[in-house]
């Protein structure tokens, strides 16, 4: 096994200049993060969403602001649990944005001093659009429930009460606000949460009179990567299918002469493969650059309609790109900067790129770096230097931070990989540190060389807090990552476990081969697909001393029967199901709980009470399985209907908790 450190040892560990303190849990609560921007098309304001903690509540808040480029002067418009989506209309002078109005979602335009509503639904709107002439907006709602003692379950979560009604299209007409509907049927858009960052599931032609959009046959999550592309004539209500594909399309997008339709596809409609970017013109639809062997993720139209904005991980950075239709691909320089981004994407999930562009050509985005959580930054042209125009984190500029370095190694498999370092702040000469291993979940995530890593949601940095607890920690980007290419990503398929976890243990011994390290005290630690990995490694291995869990899926069958993915599991088991054939000895070979009984490692498990990602029935079985056989085990569990804390506290509690059980025991 071949192993290069990305960087010198001098350069590692070179002392940080004298600061009052190291990163403490406390400062949880004091961490800002910065979503959704929005440029005006003339360039000169951008507007976005901030989300604080209110420890007072134990809530975030959600703020919206505006800023002036020119001035830096910033103004907040709307403070509110759910406002998110800020978009300006096409000439600039309006800017509109969903938030919660009596009880719904509903879409609003700031007017004045005030939000005033203009469209509004039986159900929540989770998307809208912007006609081209900016006399109307479309958005995509939720029907009404209907009223009924029981539903069909199918291939939804445990956690479902009642069915989940369908996403439909509507139109409101500014100046007569009148609202129809556009759509109706028992089939959906694709969901997306408007909270979170994501690529827009419709988009308007130049002229206004289409709309295209992703469908779904219905609203089983098991089923959503069947999404896909058609049309709608606005007038007429007519709708056609545009492309021959069976599944997983997202995202489309005019471009501004309307004459080619960008939209994101799995590689050769391969639900798990790297996501890629295809374009349909004059009749014909072709993949934008083929051979390149990175996610494509995002689409954004840059002025004039010939390339576009997109975002991938790489190695262990987050990448910006310009794409060009000849099929080009060209980095954007962004000063080290890692672009806030989501590229692998399914209708499952969140994605995109936390970036808008105006008019002109003036890039808005969000970023991190080694110092910095999330802020705003612009860049007017191509090829000029960022500017960072917030600062809401500048509280930890007086915080000395672990040095961060990149770390690869080729494994015994072939494949090139990657990882980051986390050093303790004002490190000691010659002295050795216990190292922690952090594994991120997805799979298709991957750790970047930022302050928070971006596969822990980009604002809690973890890593950071146990490193300055006095570890050394190593954060694997193993198989299954979408950071080196369409091999590797898919390099989880029928071997979920053992061929991850062998990624993660080669990455641990270039690790534990440096200077700084004492090999003789690790620990190992994750969350969702994370915590699946912890739990099988301390089920292999009884050399660990310390372990942390988090909700983890340690019974695969019951990952395919009750969680949000449920039956799609199958795909990562290369098509085989728990109850055919001989699917039942798959799934119970690569399930954790299967080889709890040799765990010795203390471990500390952790979950959610209504997770419908990773049911947590599985942490209790876990949690029986190692009590039964006499490990040091603590389980504790948050009441919360997320994949994790939902409240800043939480959050809190269950950093002092994983510190301190790693403190115990190394």
């Amino acid at each position: 096994m071949r192993v290069w450190l990305l960087c010198s040892l001098t350069v590692c560990f070179a002392l940080a200049p004298a600061q009052s303190r190291t990163l403490q849990s406390s400062d949880i609560a004091r961490t800002v993060s910065v979503e959704q921007p929005a440029i005006a098309p003339d360039g000169s304001r951008i507007a976005y969403v901030v989300v604080r903690s209110d420890t007072a509540h134990n809530t975030y808040v959600r703020e919206l602001h505006a800023i002036a480029v020119a001035t830096r002067r910033d103004t907040l418009l709307v403070r509110d649990d759910d406002v998110s989506l800020p978009r300006w209309s096409p000439d600039g002078r309006t800017l509109a944005f969903l938030d919660r109005r009596s009880g719904a979602m509903c879409v609003m335009v700031w007017r004045g001093s005030k939000a005033v509503s203009i469209a509004r639904a039986q159900g929540d709107v989770n998307d809208f659009a912007w006609r081209p002439d900016g006399r109307a907006v479309a958005f995509s709602a939720y029907d009404a429930a209907p009223a009924t003692d029981y539903f069909e379950a199918g291939d939804n979560d445990y956690t479902q009460t009642a069915p989940i009604p369908p996403v439909h299209l509507w139109l409101t007409d500014l100046e007569t606000a009148r609202t129809v509907r556009l759509t109706h049927g028992s089939w959906t858009l694709t969901p997306t949460d408007s909270g979170g960052m994501f690529v827009p599931a419709f988009s308007w032609s130049h002229d206004g009179r289409r709309i295209a959009f992703a469908r779904l046959p219905n609203t089983f999550t098991g089923e959503d990567e069947r999404s896909t592309l058609y049309e709608l004539d606005v007038a007429t209500g007519t709708q056609r299918k545009l492309t021959s594909h069976p599944a997983v399309e997202f995202g489309p997008a005019y471009s501004p002469d309307g004459g080619t339709l960008a939209y994101s596809y799995a590689r050769d409609g391969n639900f798990l493969a790297l996501n890629t970017l295809r374009v349909r013109r004059g009749g014909d639809d072709e993949a934008l650059a083929p051979a390149f062997d990175r996610d494509l993720g995002a689409a954004i139209w840059m002025p004039g309609g010939r390339s576009m904005l997109a975002c991938g991980n790489d190695a262990t950075h987050s990448r910006a790109y310009s794409v060009q239709l000849s099929g080009s691909i060209q980095p954007i320089d962004l000063g080290g900067l890692e672009i806030t981004c989501d590229a692998y994407q399914s209708s499952t999930f969140d994605a995109g790129i936390a970036a808008s562009v105006s008019a002109s050509g003036g890039l808005a985005f969000v970023a991190t770096d080694r110092r910095h959580l999330r802020e705003l930054y612009y860049i007017p042209a191509r090829g000029t230097a960022p500017q960072r125009l917030t600062h809401f984190n500048d509280v930890f500029n007086r915080v000395t931070l672990g040095r961060i370095a990149p770390i690869a190694w080729t494994g015994s498999d072939g494949f090139r990989e990657y990882g980051v370092l986390h050093y303790p702040p004002n490190p000691v000469a010659g002295r050795r540190y216990p190292i922690v291993v952090v594994i991120h979940g997805g799979p298709g995530l991957s750790e970047i060389e930022s302050f928070a890593g971006k596969s822990y949601g980009g604002d809690w940095p973890i890593e950071q807090l146990i490193a300055a607890h006095g570890y050394l920690v190593f954060a694997p980007n193993y198989r299954g990552s979408d950071d080196a290419g369409n091999a590797f990503l898919l390099g989880i398929v029928g071997d979920t476990v053992v061929g991850p976890a062998r990624d993660i243990t080669e990455g641990l011994a270039a690790v534990k081969a440096l200077p700084e390290a004492d090999a003789s005290r690790t620990a190992v630690c994750g969350w969702s697909y994370g915590g699946l990995l912890t739990s099988w490694l301390i089920g292999q291995d009884r050399s660990w001393k310390a372990a942390v869990s988090g909700a983890a899926v340690n019974v695969e069958s019951q990952s395919y029967d009750l969680s949000v993915s449920n039956v799609q599991d199958a795909y990562y088991q290369g098509g085989v199901k728990p109850y055919t054939g001989d699917g039942s000895d798959r799934y119970r070979a690569v399930s954790p709980i299967t080889y709890a009984k040799n765990v010795t490692t203390p471990t500390l498990i952790w979950g959610t009470t209504r997770d419908p990602v990773v049911p947590i029935t599985m942490s209790y079985a876990f949690y029986h399985a190692l009590h039964d056989n006499g490990a040091p085990v603590k389980f504790v569990v948050f009441d919360a209907p997320t994949h994790g804390p939902n409240a800043p506290r939480n959050t809190r509690e269950l950093t002092d908790l994983w510190l301190g059980w790693l403190d115990a025991h190394l």
